[in-house]
């Protein structure tokens, strides 16, 4: 294998798993708003609607927001491999 298609075979196999990482991430978030869902409508059989809503505090916004993040967080470790790589020279024996 040359040394330019090396490089790229390790580059791209870096960005798949973080990738992965993040998609995790994704999921870990669905989770936490799942559970949140449930507890709300728990809190509802004990109490108002109303209040239900001044409590929830995990909403399409907030999701949004975190999921943002993730993938603003995941871009920026790609980027820096990406660019880290350029200044390397890989070699084999």
């Amino acid at each position: 294998m040359e040394e330019d298609n090396l490089k790229k075979f390790l580059t791209f196999q870096l960005n798949r798993n973080i990738i992965s990482l993040y998609k995790k991430y994704f999921e870990i978030i669905d989770d936490l708003k799942l559970e949140h869902e449930i507890m709300l409508k728990k809190m509802e059989q004990q109490s108002s609607e109303k209040f239900v809503k001044n409590i929830d505090y995990f909403n399409a916004d907030k999701y949004n927001h975190i999921r943002k993040k993730i993938l603003d967080a995941g871009n920026d470790v790609v980027r820096n491999v990406e660019s880290n790589f350029d200044s390397v020279k890989i070699t084999l024996k």
